[in-house]
Formats: structure tokens, sequence, C-alpha cells
């Protein structure tokens, strides 16, 4: 299947072209390890996306903060409920003391044991506790967001690697290719040399020549080599047969559609958002710490042969604790003015944040508008150069071109093609970099994160 080439007619309206057959066409290259059928594809742009998902390990580090952030929450509404603390004691116990001495028992000892049961409930802290709430909950969502926004990124990456060994593999096919015509060429003109029409100068040059297109062919299957190993750094497991990617739908159609979307959907920007909520709450919980403390105390202890007294000695309580610090040597306040300043950095870093995704998205959509165009005369420019190609045959036939005029059109129609299929590819990506700073990837491209 030909890799199609999207050319944008308004930037969210796409018209499929077939590329150029003698483009995109597979070749198999059989070098240590580069093989690229035709007929057998298996691993689709969405089944690797789906593969980076599950197993790379920085989205995975990133749900683990996602678990922690949860467990933190959990922690601060533990404050809600009551706390109940059971305590014994038992041991030997020596006594000399007023009761001890009038029984004319001095230094008595008994077996002392000791039992309590006490039940502390909050009834008010200045909404200290409320407001940690609040601040691990927003703390919760801004994991959340942030891995939202690593899958976004790292499925990108995905794309990115699995359009790179796509486009690998067919600029290896490309020079491939230029590797045969040299080789076609130098044998004619080794030919006319033995014959006695060409010269030994054309011979040495063209030998020259397919040693340069040799090395190009060794660059790139080193490059394409190197794309696998960055696939397998991101996706986690080796490329296999990858399918071409189809045509991609649910762009926006203008910047500004685009803008819009970023500012309400972009999970960079939920984080910062949730960032500063929590924030606001750590400030007023610091608050919290200039209020009186109420609780609610409930006890009961049963004490046996304490104090030199045989027999039990039972208590129990119900009151209500009030507790008012004075001085903490100006701790609260300062820890106030910490709360305050991080809330104002939290806000400068959120409009930080939101004036960098819309350049990003400015950016990335000047990009699309400009490969788009660009790849019009990219492929005018391989046309154009195969049109002189096939010119320079028919004047070889007529004696007007020499084989060395035909290999400097063949070595020119190689850099306009490798200069269109990266066009391509470059358009392609482009697409769905504007779906990532958008923060609609993942759902444009119908995947779900486990």
């Amino acid at each position: 299947m030909p890799l199609f080439l999207l050319k944008r007619v308004k930037c969210g309206e796409t018209r499929v072209v077939e590329g150029s057959q003698v483009l995109l066409r597979r070749v198999l290259i059989v070098s240590g390890m580069v093989m690229v059928p035709i007929a057998v594809h298996g691993q689709s742009l969405d089944e690797a996306v789906r593969t980076t998902l599950r197993t790379n390990p920085d989205i995975l580090a990133s749900k683990y903060n996602v678990e922690a952030a949860e467990q933190l929450r959990k922690q601060a509404r533990s404050g809600y409920f009551p706390v109940m603390d059971l305590t014994y004691a038992g041991g030997e116990e020596t006594s000399n003391n007023t009761t001890t001495r009038a029984a004319n028992l001095d230094d008595f000892r008994l077996i002392r044991e000791e039992r309590s049961v006490k039940i502390t409930q909050l009834l008010y802290d200045g909404f200290a506790t409320r407001n940690f709430v609040k601040q691990q909950v927003a703390l919760l969502d801004a994991a959340l967001a942030r891995l939202g926004s690593s899958q976004e990124n790292i499925s990108l990456r995905a794309i990115q690697v699995y359009l790179e060994v796509l486009r690998r593999d067919v600029v290896v096919g490309l020079a491939g290719e230029n590797l045969d015509e040299h080789d076609t060429t130098l044998n004619k003109i080794s030919e006319r040399f033995e014959n006695g029409v060409g010269t030994k100068v054309d011979v040495v040059q063209t030998r020259g020549r397919r040693a340069q297109a040799k090395s190009a062919v060794l660059l790139t299957q080193k490059d394409a080599k190197n794309g696998r190993a960055e696939f397998f750094r991101v996706v986690g497991e080796h490329p296999a047969y990858l399918k071409d990617p189809v045509a991609i739908s649910g762009l926006p159609q203008t910047l500004e559609e685009a803008l819009e979307l970023a500012s309400n959907k972009n999970p960079g920007l939920k984080a910062a958002e949730a960032e500063l909520e929590a924030a606001v709450a750590a400030r007023k919980q610091a608050r919290g710490s200039f209020h009186p403390r109420f609780d609610l105390e409930l006890g009961a202890t049963r004490n046996d042969d304490t104090d030199g007294s045989e027999g039990a000695n039972d208590d129990e309580t119900a009151v209500v604790r009030v507790t008012y610090n004075v001085f903490r040597g100006g701790a609260d306040r300062a820890r106030l003015n910490e709360a305050e300043a991080r809330e104002f950095g939290a806000r400068e870093t959120l409009r930080s944040t939101h004036l960098a995704i819309e350049e990003d998205v400015t950016l990335i959509w000047n990009e699309l508008e400009d490969i788009l165009v660009r790849l019009e005369y990219l492929e005018a420019h391989v046309k154009s150069t195969e049109e002189v190609l096939k010119v320079y045959n028919e004047q070889l036939t007529l004696g007007k071109r020499t084989l060395l005029d035909l290999l400097d059109v063949q070595n020119e129609l190689l850099r306009a093609r490798i200069a269109f299929i990266s066009g391509q590819y470059t358009a392609t990506l482009a697409r769905y970099r504007v779906l990532t700073s958008t923060g609609l990837l993942l759902e444009t491209m119908g995947v779900t994160s486990e």
C-alpha cells in the first residue's frame, strides 16, 4: 500500500493524493537486517501506540505518581475521622509515698497494670483539614493531567519513530535503486571503453560516482537501523512489517479553533490549573494555624495496683478540649507567607504554560501550512526531474547526451525523491503534532489508555 499524501485545501480540509508509484513502491532490501517487504504488513500505527501506552517506563512512572497522589488524598481525608487509641501497660512498681508510709509499708511492691481507651474527634481547626483535603484532591488532578500529558507526548514520540522507520526504509529503497542505476551505467561505459568507443576517464568517473552511491546506500541502511533502535526504545518492541498510516481526521479547521481546543483540552495546561488550585488550598490551610482547635475527647481508664494502692482505679471522661497557640517563634506567619508566595508562583506558572502552549500550537500550525505548500513544489521538482531524465535518455540514443549526464540527473532525482518523501512524512507528523498540542491525539485516534 503506497503512502498517501495529504494535501490541505483549507487547513482543516484534506484530499488524498496518491504519490508517485516510482517513489513509494516497497523494495526488498537485504542488508544484514533491513528488510522491507511489500506484501506482508503487520503492526499498525494504532497498535504501536497502544503498546507504548502499556509498556513505556515513563508512562508507567506517571501512573505510579497518580497512585501515590491518590494515597495522599486518602491520608488527608483521614483527618475527618475520629482517632482511637488503646493503651496497655504492665510491670512491677515499687512505691514509697504518703500512702505507703501511712500503712507502714516502705518500698511497697505491686504488679501494676494500666488499660485505657481514648477517642478524639476533631470539631474545628480553622478549616485547615478541609483545605488540606482540597489541596490533595487538586494535586491528584494535577497528577492525572501530567499522566495524560505524558501519554499524549510519548504517543506522539511513538508516532514519530514509527513514521521514521517507514521513511528511512523508503529512502533505503530509493538509494538501492540509485545504486542499481549506477551499476548499469558503469557496465555500459565499461563495455563502450572495451569496444574502443569510450574513454578511460569516463570509466574512472563512473566508478567514483558508483562508490559514492554505494556509500549513500550504506549510510541509509545505518540510519534505518538507528531508526529501529529508536523505535524499540520508545515502543518497547522491535518494528515488524509496519503499515502505512491511514489519513487523519478530526483536525481543527483554523488556528483559532486549535488555540481554543488547546485552552480547554491540553493536559499540561490542566495540570498547571490544578497545581494553582492546590496552592490556593495550601494557603487557606496555613491560615488555620491562627485559629483555635476544638477536639471532643472520650476516654476510659482502668488501672490496677498503682501508686502503692491495691485494687482498681477507674476513670471515664468526656471533654471538649480547646487548644490555642499563642507563640511558635513566628513559624505560622512564615508558613503562611511561604504558601502565599507559592500561590503567586503557581499563577505565573499557569500564565507561562498558557503562553507556551499558545506559541507551540501556533508554530506547529505554521509548520503544517508551510510543509503542505512546499510539498506541491517538491512534487513538481520530482516530476520535472523525471521528465528531464526521460529527455536525456532520448537524447542519449541520438548521441546528444552521455551516460555521465544521465548519472547527474539520476542523482538529482534521488535527492528530489528523498526530499519529497521526507516532506510527506513531515506533513503527516505535523498533523499528529497539532492533535497533541490540543490534547486530542489519543481521543482522535480512538486509542484508550489503560
